[in-house]
């Protein structure tokens, strides 16, 4: 497995990939060093995110596997990538569609290894913004209203 760690406006981020495919994309610490590998699926991961993230990339176009995920989460996940850049759905919304509850797609979100690639930030709560990666109101929840921010500015 390869890592390139990318630098963002929302703190860093680390791609894990194999083989041609992205496997994780996760936080990681600020003091973690930037990384520039030259292999060319390195190359393409940061020209998409610093894309992304400089408003010129709407859709991710990095082929992903899911290194673990329920079924149910699978599903969840999959309607989650339906949802369009600069919008939002509500995790009733999404539970609608699968026949499920909401919680329960709030916990298949805290769940999601593959930041931006399924982009969790654009599911929110009925009566507001919701949580971000397990987090309910601190540092992570201000990251996912930046990049609803960010979606919307586009």
């Amino acid at each position: 497995m390869d890592q390139i760690i990318v630098k963002t406006p929302i703190g860093k981020i680390a791609v894990d990939y194999q083989d041609g495919f992205v496997i994780e994309v996760h936080q990681v610490a600020d003091r973690v060093r930037a990384s520039s590998k030259k292999d060319p699926f390195a190359v393409e991961i940061q020209k998409q995110f610093t894309a992304y993230f400089s408003g010129d990339l709407k859709e991710f176009n990095l082929p992903f596997l899911f290194k673990q995920g329920t079924d149910y989460q699978l599903k969840v996940w999959d309607q989650i990538r339906k949802i369009s850049f600069g919008n939002t759905k509500t995790y009733g919304e999404i539970a609608k569609k699968i026949k499920s509850g909401p919680r329960a797609v709030g916990n298949a979100c805290r769940r999601n290894q593959l930041l931006l690639l399924v982009p969790c930030h654009r599911v929110v709560s009925v009566s507001g913004l919701g949580g971000f990666m397990g987090d309910d109101t601190g540092k992570l929840v201000q990251r996912k209203q930046w990049l609803l921010d960010h979606e919307q500015m586009q």
